[in-house]
């Protein structure tokens, strides 16, 4: 079968790209992490895979090539239109004028998040000061609908949001904690987690499609 041998696997660009293109053009870091074996299976062979990764993107960057940066750790391809990322897009909005629309969007939306949750269901913490609205379908991913949607999100401490968004721990939906395996026995006995802990004040009910997403899309397990 002469014709298999032909097949041109993808460069790291093109495997970028086309997950890139399977998330609306737009992507955080966890999720090209999370897709790019797909296309690039030997993604993650060497010992640095994730700097290889990144190393790739910011050089297309740098030479003005395929991608362009949306905030940290958000990129797009180049031809994306930002104006998505607003919840009222207008003509010939400039990049930080996104942003500060994106940043107004969120404080409705942690408003909104504090008056029903009240805490951080890991810590108890309830200081509205410190605690950290968290997307669990990111804001660059979600619909306007889904951007606003308390059921889109949980409060945490500042730890513990970082985690979350970093997709360095999730949620299974009977409320066990899921743990990146990255993650050191030691990193996790000071943060004082533990693998498939349950959090009994974790809010489930109607973010399960959330957080089936989360767990697919956004959480590194290794």
């Amino acid at each position: 079968m002469e014709w298999i041998k032909s097949i041109r696997l993808m460069t790291k660009v093109e495997a970028i790209k086309k997950v890139l293109e399977d998330n609306g053009g737009i992507a955080t870091w966890e999720i090209i992490y999370n897709e790019i074996e797909k296309y690039y299976p030997e993604a993650k062979k060497s010992k640095e895979w994730s700097a290889g990764i990144r190393g790739v993107l910011y050089k297309e960057i740098k030479n003005d090539k395929s991608f362009k940066k949306i905030d940290e750790g958000t990129y797009s391809l180049a031809d994306y239109d930002i104006n998505k990322l607003v919840l009222s897009p207008k003509d010939l909005i400039t990049t930080k004028d996104v942003l500060t629309a994106i940043r107004i969007g969120q404080s409705q939306f942690r408003k909104k998040l504090i008056a029903s949750l009240k805490k951080c269901p890991i810590t108890g913490i309830n200081d509205i000061r410190i605690l950290t609205a968290s997307h669990i379908k990111p804001w660059t991913q979600a619909t306007n609908h889904e951007r606003l949607d308390i059921s889109n999100g949980f409060l945490f401490s500042p730890t513990f949001d970082r985690l979350f968004d970093r997709g360095l721990i999730s949620f299974s939906n009977d409320k066990s904690l899921l743990v990146s395996n990255t993650f050191s026995e030691k990193i996790l006995a000071r943060l004082n987690l533990k693998h498939n802990q349950i959090i009994t004040d974790l809010p489930i009910i109607r973010r399960e499609e959330y957080l089936e997403y989360h767990r697919s899309k956004i959480f590194i397990r290794s």
